[in-house]
């Protein structure tokens, strides 16, 4: 894994060490894949992993039809399949939305986390969700930047967003990825201004995850939403598509 990890440390212009640091964050290939880590003694440790895991029994479940993301998204039902999810993260609702069938495009800022949705997707592919991974397409870019630059003759029929939240409103819910991630990544600010832009360039809809008591993205309150037990979906339609529904779970 030494070449490997030469040519990681020279893509993302990091400095290639021989023991881990006292503090801070730093990536590690393992025999599980590619790894962001924090702390020397007993290092908590984010992997993106589809295939296994609580993610990969989540995408092997048909009950995965009835999540709330899917219906927000309006997967299914013969339409043209095309998402962007425009802040990919982890990956994991796009993941679901593409085992559902849609094409997705994932966009994410961070150059580090675009190399962990990477090796996970790969590794993903590997064991047998070649075709799921072959719906996605990964770009690590500004989304604000990419949107804009679309083809009308191309356009995405939705536009999916989840922004970072500010620790302080996730703390008693964060789990241990959600944590490292929050120690990589700062909260998006812009995500307001990334809603606007999403509102020019879907065709049909823009969904926004938001906490389940956090306020509206942006200045307008959504066309309607969906609602889980710690988090809901905000749809704010650009068309005049029917709505998939609007009602609380």
């Amino acid at each position: 894994m030494a070449t490997a990890s030469r040519e990681l440390a020279t893509r993302l212009g990091l400095p290639l060490i021989s023991a881990p640091p006292q503090s801070g964050l730093w990536l590690q290939w393992t025999t599980s894949g590619l790894a962001l880590q924090a702390g020397a003694t007993r290092p908590q440790r984010l992997i993106v992993d589809f295939a296994a895991g609580a993610q990969g029994h989540r995408a092997a479940q048909l009950g995965h039809r009835r999540e709330l993301v899917a219906r927000a998204c309006g997967v299914g039902g013969g339409r043209d399949g095309s998402i962007v999810d425009a802040t990919a993260g982890l990956g994991r609702d796009g993941f679901v939305l593409a085992a559902l069938g849609a094409r997705v495009t994932m966009l994410e800022r961070s150059p580090i986390l675009g190399e962990l949705l990477a090796d996970g997707l790969q590794r993903a592919h590997q064991a047998g969700h070649a075709e799921i991974v072959e719906r996605i397409s990964l770009i690590t870019t500004e989304a604000a930047e990419w949107l804009p630059l679309q083809s009308a003759e191309t356009p995405p029929r939705v536009v999916y967003l989840d922004p970072m939240y500010a620790e302080t409103q996730r703390r008693a819910a964060a789990g241990k990825a959600l944590a490292m991630l929050q120690k990589l990544l700062e909260p998006d600010d812009d995500a307001d201004a990334l809603l606007d832009v999403a509102h020019t360039v879907a065709t049909e809809r823009v969904v926004v995850k938001r906490h389940r008591k956090a306020a509206p993205l942006g200045a307008n309150a959504p066309d309607y939403t969906l609602t889980g037990r710690s988090t809901r979906f905000d749809v704010y339609r650009v068309s005049a598509a029917p709505p998939v529904g609007n009602e609380e779970s």
